[in-house]
């Protein structure tokens, strides 16, 4: 059972039996009396966020999970399918743990898993995604007087908007943490 007094973003905090990813940590300092963290963490069993205040100086458990590398198979109506690339074994991940990168997997991509205790706990993903455009709206001619953006939905089935030059067919950039458009892949 590790402890730390300096949390930081990205370590993983067991409280109460529960595991949390810390978001973000912000220092607040009061004068003569000690600063306080402020922790905003992600609780991996339901997914929701939570806000936690402790003063600078306590100490919390953290633990070190095991990385793995994993190979997307296929999902059904509450899980999802990897392949363990070194011992070639079939792991069920809950899509409460996957979250909303569910939108930005392919199959036969490689991400990472978190495992802690024969748990899989987290799934680490790419910070962007390169994805095949399938359906696009045509871009109407004049139609600049907002920004100038259409619908568009991808391989995976995911929507978003997009400048109007996107067509059918292109690969574009998605950031996976927004669900934005970041750019067209080369």
């Amino acid at each position: 059972m590790p402890l730390t007094d300096q949390p930081v973003k990205g370590m993983y905090i067991r409280e109460e039996g529960k595991i949390f990813f810390l978001v973000d940590r912000k220092l607040k300092t009061q004068g003569r009396q000690g600063g306080l963290i402020i922790m905003k963490m992600k609780a991996l069993d339901k997914g929701t966020q939570i806000e936690k205040t402790i003063k600078a100086g306590t100490k919390i458990e953290y633990i070190q999970p095991e990385t793995i590398e994993v190979q997307y198979l296929y999902s059904d109506d509450s899980s999802l399918y990897f392949m363990d690339t070194t011992s070639y074994e079939t792991l069920s991940v809950s899509k409460k743990v996957v979250g909303d990168y569910i939108h930005f997997l392919k199959e036969g991509e490689t991400c990472l898993v978190m495992k802690f205790e024969d748990n899989i706990i987290n799934l680490k993903g790419n910070a962007t995604v390169e994805l095949e455009v399938v359906e696009a709206t045509p871009a109407v001619r004049g139609n600049t007087a907002n920004a100038a953006t259409k619908n568009v939905k991808v391989e995976t089935g995911f929507t978003l908007n997009v400048p109007l030059f996107i067509e059918t067919g292109d690969v574009i950039k998605i950031n996976t943490d927004t669900g934005n458009y970041s750019g067209k892949a080369n």
